[in-house]
């Protein structure tokens, strides 16, 4: 046999296996439509035997939990009003100060001077003034003459008001009780109006800052009570709402609200992150296990239970509150037989023996 005839047999076997597979796979497929389509449906009437629970409905306090982050209540940079050089920094950055204690100073220079000018001129004037009371009393002055010697006093009173003030702005002082965050001047800088000596903070009360939904901003009223924990570990305090906007933000259409915390104590630190918790209804709960909770066909979380009728009704819930005893859901009715176990084994509809005693565990000797 030579080469070509070799070549047109290979060629011919080739064809025939590849005709066979087609045969073998569309059999196959055919054998799996039709297994397919015989499966057996669930008879609804074949009851199944469950474990369940009878649940009652309470009332729930339903809580929408905001996502936020500590905040100062107030944050001032005391800045100078006066040209001079700083003489005195009496204050640490972090340092706690009290509402009027002094922060910086700057050189008085010729203020004190111009202070002592004011006040002997006002002496004279003040002389000058009660000279032409007498004489005005023996009827020797005139009455322009005194409106005169009037407006020169007040003036002189007017120049000592204005040389103590400009005076007393050479000492910068707290606005409000709190920290020192910053300090922006040392000894010898050589500060102008608007230059900052130092930035204070105040932290009691603290304000927390968050972004509500507008699905539930409605929910939000100045005044209410609120929950809070801040920080990693999870400081839990109580607070009370001051502000919620009436325009959202334009890029996440969220609402912001503040809430106020009078006395934080350890938790005095802005930056750190927060929780509110904000009751905005009450509802009908029961407390579950998550053990029970199931999808249905599209997705949607619920529980399986057991109807008066003794078939099975897959109810839609939603999670309200999650804690170590638990979960709370509503969607149930207020009287309830949750399915617990071999809710995976029935489908909706169907006939069930539920088996209310309580789970044991059994110990080997």
């Amino acid at each position: 046999m030579n080469r070509s005839q070799m070549t047109s047999v290979g060629i011919a076997c080739g064809m025939a296996v590849w005709l066979f597979s087609g045969d073998f796979l569309s059999q196959n497929a055919d054998a799996e439509t039709v297994s397919v389509g015989m499966a057996p449906l669930v008879n609804l009437d074949t009851t199944m035997a469950v474990r369940g629970e009878r649940s009652e409905g309470v009332a729930k306090p339903v809580m929408l939990d905001v996502l936020g982050q500590t905040k100062a209540n107030r944050r001032v940079a005391v800045k100078a009003e006066v040209t001079g050089r700083v003489t005195e920094v009496l204050v640490n950055r972090g340092a706690y100060v009290q509402a009027g204690e002094p922060l910086c100073r700057i050189a008085a220079d010729s203020r004190v001077a111009e202070l002592r000018e004011a006040k002997a001129k006002q002496t004279s004037a003040e002389i000058e003034y009660q000279g032409g009371l007498d004489l005005s009393s023996r009827g020797l002055q005139s009455k322009i003459a005194m409106a005169k010697l009037a407006a020169q006093r007040e003036q002189s009173v007017a120049r000592v008001d204005a040389a103590t003030a400009n005076l007393a702005k050479t000492e910068l002082s707290a606005p409000f009780s709190g920290f020192v965050e910053e300090r922006s001047v040392e000894v010898g800088d050589l500060v102008t109006p608007g230059v900052s000596c130092a930035v204070v903070i105040e932290l009691e009360p603290l304000l927390v800052v968050g972004q509500v939904a507008e699905s539930e901003v409605s929910n939000v009223s100045v005044g209410q009570s609120v929950g809070v924990s801040v920080g990693a570990a999870g400081s839990e305090l109580v607070g009370q709402i001051t502000f919620v906007a009436r325009t959202p933000d334009p890029a996440t259409r969220s609402f912001k609200v503040e809430a106020r915390i009078e006395q934080p104590g350890r938790a005095a630190r802005a930056g750190l992150s927060a929780t509110l918790s904000l009751p905005i209804r009450e509802a009908m709960a029961h407390l579950v296990s998550p053990a029970s909770l199931s999808l249905d066909d599209s997705g949607q979380l619920g529980l399986k239970i057991a109807n008066v009728a003794g078939r099975v009704e897959f109810k839609t819930v939603e999670i309200v509150e999650e804690g170590p005893e638990g979960i709370w859901v509503t969607g149930l009715p207020q009287m309830a037989t949750v399915i617990t176990a071999g809710h995976e084994d029935v489908v909706n509809g169907q006939a069930v023996d539920v088996d209310y005693s309580e789970l044991t565990l059994l110990s080997q000797n």
